[in-house]
Parts: structure tokens; C-alpha cells; sequence
């Protein structure tokens, strides 16, 4: 087989892809908590899961089977050494330190737009506490945020993506040369 390691980094995708579950957990005081990938959006308000995060993640789930099936089909291309590009499944994981961000932004302007002046770090990876002065009254809240082993695992597929590159340009500058 001449493009191993771009097969490996294919199947790899396939398997991160159809893990059923998130990549990154966040909590605010136990009053919101979501559980998010590619793949799925789990919202809880107050224990109870959303009904917009089950919408969310069934229609996220024909991206899951898009992402799969284009996997399995391009690890079978690479075998037969006619190996096929596909950077999404590497820009996800690089591209998911961003979230923490992502959430800073919907908890720090969405509440000052109502009127609810929050004090929230810029980067929260582990436990953070922020607090709140509303109508005279402080509000104290945890803010957990950290990434799962499934993000690690997508983030450690993501690695190979460059090598398998590199074995796809250096296997096309060697068939041009006579």
C-alpha cells in the first residue's frame, strides 16, 4: 500500500466521526451546561436538556454520516493509490480552541446587551469563577470549560493530516520525474 499513512489518517477520521460523544463540556453554575462537537450540540438548562439542541444534533448528524462516508470512501481511494484530499477533519480540532472564545462572546455581550453587566475571562480552560452585579445584587457563578478525550483523540487525527500531505506531494513529485 503506498499511501499508509493518508489511509490511516482516513480511517482515523471515520472513527472520530462517529463517536457519539462531545468534544468540549461547559457549564455555568450548573444552570447551563453544553456538551458540543461537529456532531452534536447538547444543551441542558437546569438539568433538562433542550429540545433545540436535539434539533440541533439530528440535523448535525447527517454531517456526522457526510463526514464518515467521505472518509471511508477516500481511505479506499488512498489504498488503491489514488489518494484524495479532505483538510476539514483537521481545521475542526485546530479550529475548537476558538470555542472557549465563542463562549466568552455570547456570555460576555449578549447579557450587557439586556442590561446585566458580567465580568467574564477572555480564555476559561478548567474552573473559572466570574460574578455579576445586578440590581444591587452580586451573582457568583463556576464556569467550567475543558475539552474531552474524544477532542484530544480528533486533535491527535488532526496531526497526521499534514504528514499524510506531505506523502500525497512527495508520491506526484516522484511519478513526474522521468
Amino acid at each position: 500500500m503506498q499511501f499508509k499513512i493518508t489511509t490511516i489518517y482516513y480511517l482515523l477520521v471515520a472513527v472520530v466521526s462517529i463517536i457519539p460523544f462531545p468534544w468540549w463540556y461547559y457549564s455555568v453554575g450548573g444552570i447551563v451546561a453544553i456538551e458540543d462537537s461537529p456532531f452534536q450540540a447538547l444543551i441542558y438548562f437546569m438539568g433538562t436538556r433542550l429540545i433545540l439542541s436535539d434539533v440541533i444534533t439530528f440535523l448535525l448528524t447527517a454531517f456526522r454520516l457526510y463526514v464518515f462516508i467521505l472518509a471511508i470512501g477516500y481511505a479506499f481511494q488512498s489504498m488503491r493509490g489514488n489518494p484524495k484530499i479532505y483538510s476539514t477533519m483537521f481545521w475542526f480540532p485546530v479550529l475548537y480552541v476558538l470555542d472557549p472564545i465563542l463562549i466568552y462572546v455570547l456570555f460576555k455581550f449578549i447579557p450587557q446587551l439586556l442590561g446585566v453587566p458580567i465580568q467574564y475571562p477572555f480564555f476559561i480552560w478548567g474552573t473559572e469563577t466570574f460574578t455579576s452585579t445586578y440590581k444591587g445584587d452580586q451573582i457568583v457563578a463556576e464556569v467550567v470549560s475543558y475539552p474531552t478525550p474524544v477532542y484530544w483523540f480528533a486533535l491527535g487525527t488532526a496531526v497526521l493530516y499534514p504528514f499524510s500531505r506531505w506523502e500525497i506531494r512527495s508520491s506526484r513529485g516522484r511519478a513526474r520525474q522521468p
